[in-house]
């Protein structure tokens, strides 16, 4: 018994709107995360060129404060009393207040109209000679300063050169005495230091230093300045120590230390890349100053710049939905009303009978409905006209063409021209008269193993091997016949086991003699050639030539229109001329091969150059 089976029927109202909501929302869901990848995209190389703008902007206005501090230093050189101040020695007290006194005059003035050098210390090349620092700090009367004046000279040959001074970064200088609320504030104890070793005119020679001080809150004011807000900064000097940063706690380590992931990204002068610290990717902006050769890295999260997003996120959701519910209103009712007619139709249909073979519907429009309404009319008229005798009477006339067909293959083998037969016996028995038993003996043979090979009615293929034997054959006994005859062959010996039709070079042979060489006497030449064609695939290429007389250009174009049939039109063509000799041996081949091969055989005559006539088989196969 047949299960029942329940399945809920959904109308194509329903089923055309579903979908076009579904695509809708689709569509949209796709603009949204689109117009949101884009807007974060942009986000982010907004924030990428707007970071890089602060850095420039900071860097420049960094490395002007270091050139103007480096500048003041300058005057160590070009003022000739603290030249001889330096170089002296053995002053007295007096004459040590005096110079103390000139020096201060000199600097201070300076100082008091600037607010980024807190400090200026100078040295000769044993001792601190002068210092200056507005945090007025306490120093003993034993100017226990020998680690802050090591510090100096080990500094004053770094590889940087701002205004001919040397920058590194240090604490406040060691032997002085600061306030508390002085020492307790991070931006006043890390100091960017400029030393720059003083030299005599003549000789030129290091005579003393001179240092200049700026507590790296300058620094950060000048950071903070440009700054943005959500987004972090570094600051480092050339051996990559950190001078400012908006992490306090961090200051003064080295960053190499500190981040080591973030200093592998750092390759060059400039550039931007993104990194993933303390939880959260960063995207972080970089360039280091060629003038001061500090480093400048700025970081703003991720998270910052998607939450600028959310915004536009939160409107595409709301407006998506919006649109969705009145796309839906409008696609079913427009939908159901346009397909009415459809779906009674479908009702219609669904009730049909076998006794409403003769209903006919009412067209109207020649919509989608009509042209199916139509179709369907069309259909019953020709069911109602349908014959099935007609179709058992093309059944069999199919069957007798096919029976044709296998009765002309079987035709064709057994059919040898019975001249051959008549004059080979004679020329057999005029040889034996003329000569000895034993050349009548190998012609026997021959012509035994041609009948032999030639008449293998229960073997339809065979061997490229076993047809050149045949053609040898019987080759052979021409050439005893005519004695001016001469054959010759050229086969590649990877082709000997091809598979190939039954008896198909014969006729082409023979002519070959009968057209060609015939009114020469028989004399001249067949060749036989056999080789392997990769000319657009895997072909097996037959040529017979011979230098006969050739053929008209009529003759030609005859024979190669015959290539260019199908086989049942050849097969008609052999049916017709099945009284005839003209061209009935080509014919034959032709349809047999075509009956094979189909459309994967070209069969082609040629006209040579040097006289006579070539034929050409090409035959693909699907041999590897």
């Amino acid at each position: 018994m047949k299960k029942k089976t329940s399945r809920k029927k959904i109308s194509i109202v329903k089923r055309i709107s579903v979908t076009n909501i579904i695509v809708f929302l689709a569509v949209s869901l796709l603009s949204i995360l689109g117009t949101l990848h884009l807007n974060l995209q942009y986000h982010i190389n907004r924030d990428a060129q707007m970071m890089d703008v602060y850095i420039s902007n900071t860097k420049n206005s960094v490395d002007n404060k270091l050139a103007d501090m480096g500048r003041v230093s300058l005057i160590a050189f070009s003022d000739q009393k603290v030249q001889q101040i330096l170089k002296g020695s053995d002053y007295t007290y007096k004459e040590e207040r005096q110079n103390e006194e000139y020096l201060k005059n000199l600097y201070t003035s300076m100082i008091s109209i600037r607010n980024d050098i807190r400090g200026i210390y100078m040295f000769n090349l044993k001792d601190m000679v002068f210092y200056s620092d507005v945090a007025t700090p306490s120093l003993g009367l034993d100017w226990n300063v020998d680690a802050f004046f090591k510090d100096v000279k080990e500094n004053s040959d770094s590889k940087t050169d701002i205004s001919g001074c040397r920058l590194y970064m240090d604490g406040l200088p060691k032997g002085f005495r600061y306030t508390d609320s002085y020492t307790d504030n991070i931006f006043q104890t890390n100091n960017i230091y400029l030393v720059r070793p003083v030299r005599s005119f003549s000789p030129f020679e290091v005579i003393g230093y001179i240092a200049l001080r700026t507590p790296i809150g300058e620094l950060k004011n000048i950071c903070d300045e440009y700054l943005e807000e959500n987004i972090s900064y570094f600051v480092t000097d050339e051996k990559n120590q950190i001078a400012c940063c908006s992490k306090q706690e961090i200051i003064g380590e080295n960053l190499e230390t500190y981040n080591p992931e973030l200093m592998k990204k750092i390759t060059g002068k400039k550039g931007s890349f993104s990194i993933r610290a303390d939880g959260r990717k960063y995207l972080c902006s970089y360039q280091r100053s060629d003038y001061s050769n500090m480093l400048f890295v700025t970081a703003k999260s991720y998270g910052a710049i998607r939450a600028e997003t959310y915004e536009l996120l939160s409107w595409c959701v709301v407006w998506a939905l919006f649109c969705s519910a009145i796309v839906l209103l409008s696609v079913f009712t427009l939908t159901r009303k346009n397909l009415k007619r459809l779906t009674d139709f479908s009702v219609d249909i669904q009730n049909f009978q076998p006794d409403d073979l003769t209903r006919h519907y009412e067209v109207g429009d020649m919509d989608e409905v009509g042209v199916l309404k139509d179709s369907f009319n069309k259909m019953i008229e020709r069911i109602n006209h349908l014959v099935i005798s007609e179709y058992q009477a093309r059944d069999q006339l199919q069957k007798a063409e096919i029976s044709e067909q296998k009765m002309a293959m079987l035709y064709l083998k057994q059919q040898i021209n019975p001249h051959f037969l008549y004059n080979t016996l004679d020329m057999i028995r005029m040889k034996a008269a003329i000569n000895k038993d034993r050349e009548v003996s190998e012609m026997l043979m021959k012509m035994v193993k041609f009948y032999r090979l030639s008449t293998r009615v229960y073997s339809s293929m065979v061997t490229v091997q076993k047809e050149v034997e045949m053609l040898e054959a019987y080759m052979s006994l021409m050439c005893y016949r005519y004695s001016d005859l001469k054959y010759q062959t050229n086969i590649a010996p990877n082709v000997m086991d091809w598979e190939i039709p039954n008896f198909i070079l014969q006729p082409l042979m023979e002519n070959c003699l009968l057209h060609g060489l015939k009114d020469r006497r028989y004399s001249g030449t067949v060749t036989l050639q056999i080789e392997e064609n990769w000319e657009k695939g895997h072909w097996l290429s037959i040529w017979i030539i011979d230098d006969g007389i050739g053929i008209s250009e009529e003759k030609l174009e005859e024979l190669n229109t015959y290539s260019k049939e199908d086989s049942e039109s050849l097969y008609r063509t052999q049916l017709q001329r099945q009284g005839e000799a003209t061209h009935l041996g080509v014919v034959n081949v032709i349809s047999r091969l075509k009956l094979y091969y189909q459309e994967n055989c070209r069969i082609s005559y040629f006209r040579n150059k040097a006289g006579g006539t070539s034929v050409n088989i090409q035959i693909k196969t699907e041999r590897e």
